[in-house]
């Protein structure tokens, strides 16, 4: 027999050592739902799984997004995927996707598949670069020798409750970027040292914020431009960035950059040096099959 358990803040502690150090960061915020599957007989974890529910327009419906997962065989596997979706009827969510990274998820792509998944290969939205091609992009060179508005600068050089209020006009703009809980996390979340803002007369008026992951990769929660002037005010945060990284970080450091808006796209496809996002394997299906 098996037993299946949310987990959350309240008991995370007791699986810390079977998630990932990434994974296990990102258990128990409001939109992260994960469970595991437990042995009665020898009281061992054996499965698990982590996935999102987002709405990410109030006149679009919630979708659930399966984003890591470990099972020990097919079957338990097969049995922790029907408790899921009963979960997701119970909630009143009709679609479910997943994604898997290509290297390590062809297995497991062929487990979805008759789970009832549409699998297929796609480009991720997610594009990850090493800080030395940041630094070397023609308009980064550019803008060494330009004089940068006084205006944008490093998200310590502003106070807690300065913060608060620009977090407050992103939230009530829609503007959250992969921060569903924005209005949770403190200032210190991010790393402040290197994340940057824009300021007007009106106050903030442009986010780029970073997270450090336990892994060490620098990622991207929120690039937002609150006014007209995102085609300045972006390449003058994002030197901002670049620039305060050199100062912290070696030329190797990984930096995760993802498309997750229209600012993130313009920027990626008119700025970086790259802009080919990792390949994935993206499935999708209706909950009521």
């Amino acid at each position: 027999m098996y037993r299946y358990i949310d987990v959350d803040k309240k008991n995370i502690r007791e699986y810390s050592l079977f998630f990932d150090a990434d994974t296990y960061e990102n258990i128990g915020r409001s939109f992260i739902r994960s469970m595991v599957v437990e042995d009665d007989e020898t009281g061992q974890v054996i499965a698990g799984m982590v996935w999102s529910i987002v709405q990410k327009e109030k006149t679009e419906e919630c979708i659930s997004t399966i984003i890591w997962v470990k099972y020990s065989e097919s079957g338990v596997f097969f049995r922790m995927m029907s408790v899921y979706i009963e979960r997701l009827k119970k909630e009143g969510i009709r679609t479910t996707k997943v994604i898997l990274p290509y290297k390590e998820g062809k297995e497991q792509k062929a487990l979805f598949a008759e789970a009832g998944y549409n699998m297929k290969l796609f480009e991720s939205d997610v594009v990850i670069v090493r800080l030395s091609e940041l630094s070397a992009m023609p308009f980064i060179e550019k803008l060494r020798n330009t004089r940068i508005p006084e205006g944008v600068m490093t998200l310590n050089q502003i106070s807690a409750r300065y913060f608060e209020k620009g977090v407050n006009k992103c939230i009530k703009a829609g503007k959250l970027g992969l921060c569903q809980d924005l209005q949770d996390l403190s200032m210190g979340w991010f790393e402040d040292d290197v994340s940057s803002v824009s300021t007007g007369e009106d106050g903030i008026n442009g986010f780029f914020l970073f997270h450090k992951r336990p892994s060490g990769v620098i990622a991207v929660q929120l690039l937002t431009c609150l006014d007209q002037s995102y085609k300045t005010t972006v390449p003058h945060m994002m030197y901002r960035f670049v620039t305060a990284m050199e100062e912290k970080y070696g030329p190797d450091t990984k930096i995760e950059l993802d498309r997750h808006n229209e600012q993130a796209m313009i920027l990626s496809e008119r700025l970086l040096p790259r802009d080919i996002g990792m390949p994935v394997y993206l499935g999708s299906r209706g909950v009521f099959m």
